[in-house]
């Protein structure tokens, strides 16, 4: 129903997944720079392990994704890179502290690597591309720095993320993050959400892209159990409008389970929420909602309700919601 509080999104586990599958097109957009330096004929090696080994208690607690990755750079160096990202908000205050405990235990380990540390910040508001942490003690000081991509900032090139997610998979990464970040208002998810799978679907991806990036954009758009059927009911119709059958994954056999559950409810109840979901909607696309538009929920059954609200997503007026 309108108004309702999504529930909590799976931010760091999915982010995890989708740095090891897709680490390169990563460095492509958010450290276009570097990925130019780095030689991609040899495979990234992930050295997670040895991170928390390394790691110890520093940043144990925090909600964040640690990656280490040796690299070979096109001069033929060997390069570590360190990359934190903050999966649910801003740097604190001792963040440059623990960067730098971080870089100065790896160059212990790897005396013979550069190591290069980076840091993604998920926070919707800008911030400083280059943190610096300063050390001093009474024979003089040291300072460290390393550069910052704040995901905020991307806000305002939504329109070029767009076209930049017809040849980099992390283009709907970043996007899917923003509007998490955004809104845990459901409705809004709900909208958000289905505009980002038509999206993947129009730019022509593999089934295994399709399939590992949904499972990305489904776990950081987290919806209300109540708005999962209608998800899975504009998947079908995307995947229909271009005759494949990508998504089989768990969380699509998750929400057809919740479509089955929602079925099986009272059928006032049910209409009674259809009809919120919609106005809703309606109210959030549109503004107010027509006497004549308000009418006509009033006397339609379920399954045009459902349709209507389907249809919504799409339309660009309140006359085209009621032609579908």
């Amino acid at each position: 129903m309108p108004g309702q509080r999504a529930p909590k999104s799976d931010y760091d586990g999915r982010w995890k997944d989708v740095l090891d599958q897709y680490f390169e097109p990563f460095m492509g957009l958010l450290w276009p720079v570097i990925h130019a330096d780095i030689d991609w004929s040899r495979r990234p090696r992930f050295l997670d392990k040895e991170l928390q080994r390394l790691a110890g208690s520093a940043f144990r607690g925090r909600r964040h994704v640690d990656k280490l990755v040796e690299l070979r750079l096109r001069n033929g160096a060997e390069v570590l890179l360190l990359v934190h990202v903050e999966v649910q908000g801003r740097a604190d205050q001792d963040f440059g502290s623990r960067m730098f405990q971080y870089h100065y235990r790896l160059k212990d380990r790897y005396p013979d690597h550069e190591i290069q540390n980076l840091a993604v910040l998920t926070a919707r508001t800008h911030g400083p591309r280059l943190l610096r942490h300063a050390y001093d003690n009474r024979e003089g000081g040291l300072s460290f720095s390393f550069p910052v991509v704040n995901l905020g900032q991307w806000r305002t090139r939504w329109i070029e993320l767009q076209a930049l997610a017809a040849s980099n998979p992390f283009a709907f990464v970043v996007m899917a993050q923003l509007e998490a970040t955004v809104s845990q208002d459901g409705t809004r998810r709900l909208q958000s959400k289905t505009q980002l799978v038509r999206l993947l679907y129009e730019r022509r991806y593999s089934r295994k892209d399709v399939q590992q990036l949904f499972q990305f954009i489904d776990g950081v758009l987290a919806l209300p159990e109540s708005l999962e059927p209608l998800f899975g009911e504009a998947v079908d119709r995307i995947e229909g409008e271009h005759d494949v059958a990508y998504v089989t994954s768990i969380e699509r056999m998750a929400v057809k389970r919740g479509r089955q559950e929602g079925r099986q409810e009272g059928l006032q109840e049910g209409r009674q929420g259809a009809e919120a979901t919609l106005r809703g909607l309606l109210q959030r696309k549109f503004g107010a909602v027509p006497d004549w538009a308000d009418a006509r929920i009033a006397q339609a059954d379920g399954e045009t309700l459902q349709r209507w609200t389907l249809g919504l997503l799409d339309a660009d007026t309140v006359e085209a919601v009621f032609e579908a």
